[in-house]
């Protein structure tokens, strides 16, 4: 089986040993340059793109998303769960039942016994490892999902249906660019945690050598998380589109860094809007999947049995060994397709603001025509163009036989009568009664 093929379409067809892939078949009528009157031609036969060649509005993008995923979602959770689910499923359960160990840990410590300084050096070392390590590694598996359903995203786009085996061929040559940017991520955010924790300090001892109330000191934390937030906000949107553009375009690191901030350029509220209002719908659904795992990690914790009279093996324990288990298959598996879908939105985010600025959709419409340009998602210089304009309403057409109707041009207007005593003007000028002369003469 190919790598990628049309939807539909099995076996060798005509022209495909082209630059376009999979044959295509031609459309109705060649593209004319943009803009056009009226909609754009629509996308060949057996070459259907999942979203329309014109600006995406928000629906258009949540639409996309969908259909991306649903028509191809065994590939993309397969990639989700290698990428996301193992490792997120790893961290939840190390991280759960690591609690209870070094709880009992720390316990032992407190009585005061033999060898008491070793055991809370391991301790927190076991603390550093659940709460960095494990994490760390989720996040990096979870940064690079983006990738392969970027090209899976452009693939559809384009009408093609990608295996694993085709979107891994896709990232040849792009995969260290993505987990370069990744790591760069990381390294960006230590350099704010560092900056964070200074400013805490100095904003501590500025605060204490004031003396200043308790109400400063709450004031002061929450404008002071509030700035961060902002600034975590602002450079995560401006460089949203970097995984993405790196996947179809190709560029280096820094090159799609540049490009996202190009992208990004006069649009800043529409992405970040429409990227918190997904990450909102999504993680409400992971927060209603993830109460089983809340409730199995506060069975676990003791609250319902501070003094330990309980058995691990019976009631609280074994439910909230359960709880834990199903809860965490569940939060993941949902997770999972938030990831996806998430990634998805991005991704048609970085097409429609390219579509905007670059004219994607003519590369495309002309792709999928004529096989040519090669890769219509290929670096591209920006065109300026005015913004899309309304789509009229297609003009019925007159059934045969029918009598062709003329648009209603309104009421018919009375001649104007002259006034009482009025001069009739000469007809050398062609006026009309009661009207004077071009040069205003009677």
């Amino acid at each position: 089986m190919s790598d990628w093929q049309t939807p539909g379409t099995s076996g060798e067809q005509p022209g495909a040993d082209r630059p376009g892939g999979a044959a295509h078949q031609p459309g109705p009528q060649p593209s004319a340059p943009w803009p056009i009157p009226g909609p754009p031609p629509p996308p060949p036969a057996g070459s259907r793109p999942v979203i329309p060649l014109r600006p995406l509005g928000l629906g258009d993008v949540l639409g996309g998303a969908f259909t991306v995923f649903r028509r191809n979602a065994r590939v993309l959770l397969l990639w989700s769960v290698l990428l996301s689910g193992v490792l997120g499923l790893l961290a939840t359960l190390v991280s759960t039942f690591g609690q209870q160990a070094l709880q009992s840990r720390m316990l032992s410590a407190a009585d005061g016994g033999s060898g008491s300084e070793s055991i809370v050096a391991g301790s927190v070392t076991l603390l550093i490892v659940l709460s960095v390590g494990l994490p760390f590694l989720a996040y990096l598996g979870r940064g690079f999902l983006v990738a392969p359903v970027a090209a899976d995203t452009g693939q559809r786009i384009l009408g093609r249906r990608a295996t694993f085996r085709g979107l891994w061929a896709l990232l040849s040559g792009r995969r260290r660019s993505v987990v370069a940017w990744i790591l760069l991520q990381l390294a960006a955010g230590v350099v704010i945690g560092i900056v964070f924790v200074l400013v805490f300090v100095g904003f501590i001892a500025a605060l204490t050598a004031g003396d200043a109330g308790v109400w400063g000191f709450v004031l002061g934390f929450l404008a002071m998380f509030a700035g961060f937030g902002v600034v975590l906000a602002w450079l995560g949107t401006k460089f949203a589109f970097t995984v993405p553009t790196i996947t179809l375009e190709g560029r280096s690191v820094f090159s799609a860094a540049a490009q996202s901030w190009r992208l990004t350029r006069g649009a800043f509220w529409r992405t970040f809007g429409i990227v918190l209002l997904v990450q909102a719908m999504f993680g409400f659904a992971v927060s209603i999947a993830s109460f089983p795992l809340t409730i199995g990690s506060v069975l676990l914790s003791g609250t319902f049995d501070p003094l330990g009279q309980t058995d691990a093996s019976s009631g609280v324990g074994v439910g909230g060994i359960v709880a834990v288990v199903v809860g965490s298959l569940l939060a993941i598996a949902v997770q999972c397709i938030a990831d996806v879908l998430n990634a998805s939105v991005v991704t048609l985010l970085t097409v429609d603001r390219r579509i905007r600025t670059e004219a994607l959709d003519q590369r495309i419409a002309s792709h999928l025509e004529t096989g040519t340009p090669a890769d219509p998602f290929a670096p591209a210089p920006q065109v300026s163009r005015p913004p899309w304009p309304p789509q009229p309403f297609p003009v019925q057409q007159p059934w045969p036989g029918q009598p062709v109707q003329q648009p209603w041009a309104g009421p018919p207007v009375p001649p104007q009568q002259p006034w009482p005593g009025q001069p009739t003007p000469p007809p050398e000028w062609g006026g009309a009664p009661g009207r004077y002369p071009p040069d205003g003469r009677a």
